[in-house]
């Protein structure tokens, strides 16, 4: 927990949930839920299984599960959800993208020899493989 007089400047990521009611720039991430509250000012992106808003965020938001934005909450930044819970009163500024795959992490670019020679530009006549005799 993040208290209201209390204020970090920096990368925070956790292990479980997180509630914020001070100040927060930077990034956050965590393992289970964010819960912002009323009197939280966060300059930062967010992203946790499910991110509940009733203070300010000014960041992009990632939500593996869902992202609620309360009455008093207010979002400006891109937003990357499954689902999407507004209240009303609450604002959001930003580009959102939804559905069941837009939270979930991009496969990792296999680091094998041939798909990186394939992956990779190669200029005209360089690179190219020799016939090896034995």
């Amino acid at each position: 927990m993040l208290g209201p007089r209390d204020r970090l400047i920096g990368e925070l990521y956790i292990e479980g949930n997180l509630r914020v009611s001070g100040t927060l720039e930077g990034q956050i991430e965590a393992t289970g839920d964010v819960d912002v509250t009323e009197a939280a000012t966060v300059k930062a992106s967010v992203a946790g299984r499910e991110v509940n808003v009733s203070g300010q965020v000014n960041g992009a938001v990632v939500a593996s599960k869902k992202l609620v934005i309360g009455r008093s909450g207010s979002v400006v930044g891109d937003v990357r959800v499954p689902r999407l819970v507004m209240q009303d009163g609450a604002t959001l500024s930003g580009k959102v993208s939804m559905g069941p795959q837009v939270a979930a992490p991009q496969p990792a670019i296999s680091e094998s020899p041939i798909d990186t020679a394939l992956a990779a530009p190669v200029p005209d006549g360089e690179g190219q493989p020799k016939a090896k005799r034995r």
